[in-house]
């Protein structure tokens, strides 16, 4: 499943000449542009060729100008333009004049991650997209409809996922899309031929994930237990996760903690979730975290991140060794 607009065009055979994907859920809009590439491609039986660009590389005109030009023979094109929201009004004129007079066997998808619903129905131009149901949403799925995917994804790879399997895994990799999709692509074939998904499957798993220990890492800060956030942080780098990445995730949650403390006495769990930009049921998860550091601490504990990160990049020694020095200081306090 794509997107259920998509997927009733495509069954009733009506699709639209242009499309507007928009929303900031990545992973759902580019299976559904896979979707209708494979579409176009059984409709014509030859393999459709997709032409990608960026707003930043082309004007609008210039874009339709080549849209316009339809193949004479074989699948046609998909010209697929991203982040048109970044245009000018004026310019976003170029997409009336298209819709007035599409060319045949070409198909137009314009994407615009950073658009809410809202401001594309009142939009003067992409109003008239949202109106043709050519205007398709794909937003970051809420924490109660994550476990549920995650269930439709492992039947459509041949597996029944249990509920307890489903929380598992988001709690070990947590709620981004593409990531969970190929942490349970990895769990498929890691079970064989077992039809059922365990949590305990997930754990077994997990120890040889970046993803997982990655969170492992973050979730040792402001545990007493220095062995623990070592142990966690010389895995990663057995893994070959980048020393600069790890402490950017460090520095990640570390200001997750600090909006918590700041925003946590004026502020309900619904607010807090939308402040930190993650599912309702993480906020007690930041909370209990939270308790063990007081706000200069953690203040302190990020300033030292980026001591190490200039360390990283100006000297000679061993990445490990400065990732020892600042994860053995990022204790409770």
């Amino acid at each position: 499943m794509s997107h259920p607009i998509l997927e009733r065009h495509l069954e009733r055979q009506n699709l639209r000449p242009l499309y507007l994907f928009f929303g900031e859920e990545d992973f759902l809009m580019e299976r559904a542009l896979r979707r209708l590439e494979q579409a176009l491609t059984e409709k014509s039986g030859e393999a459709v060729h997709r032409v990608v660009q960026e707003a930043a590389e082309v004007s609008l005109e210039d874009f339709f100008a080549q849209a316009r030009v339809a193949t004479l023979w074989g699948s046609g094109q998909l010209l697929v333009l991203r982040r048109v929201d970044t245009y000018p009004a004026e310019a976003l004129k170029a997409v009336t004049a298209y819709l007035d007079h599409p060319p045949p066997r070409n198909l137009v998808v314009l994407t615009a991650p950073g658009l809410k619903a809202r401001e594309v129905q009142r939009h003067p131009v992409f109003g008239r997209v949202s109106k043709d149901e050519a205007a398709l949403g794909f937003f970051r799925l809420r924490e109660g409809d994550l476990l549920p995917w995650l269930s439709r994804e492992a039947r459509r790879l041949g597996k029944n996922l249990t509920p307890p399997a489903a929380q598992r895994l988001v709690e070990v990799v947590g709620d981004n899309l593409s990531e969970l999709h190929q942490e349970l692509q990895k769990l498929v074939l890691f079970a064989g031929s077992e039809a059922t998904l365990t949590p305990q499957q997930v754990s077994q798993l997990a120890s040889h994930s970046r993803s997982y220990n990655i969170f492992a890492l973050t979730d040792s800060l402001g545990e007493a237990a220095l062995p623990r956030r070592l142990a966690a942080l010389d895995h990663l780098l057995d893994l070959g996760e980048p020393p600069a990445r790890i402490l950017t995730m460090l520095a990640r949650q570390l200001r997750q903690l600090i909006r918590y403390k700041e925003a946590a006495p004026h502020s309900s769990p619904a607010d807090l979730a939308k402040l930190l930009k993650v599912p309702p049921g993480v906020v007690n998860k930041v909370a209990r975290q939270a308790r063990n550091f007081s706000l200069p601490t953690l203040q302190a504990h990020l300033q030292l991140l980026h001591q190490a990160d200039l360390s990283l990049k100006t000297s000679a020694a061993n990445p490990r060794i400065w990732l020892e020095w600042a994860v053995t200081r990022l204790g409770p306090g």
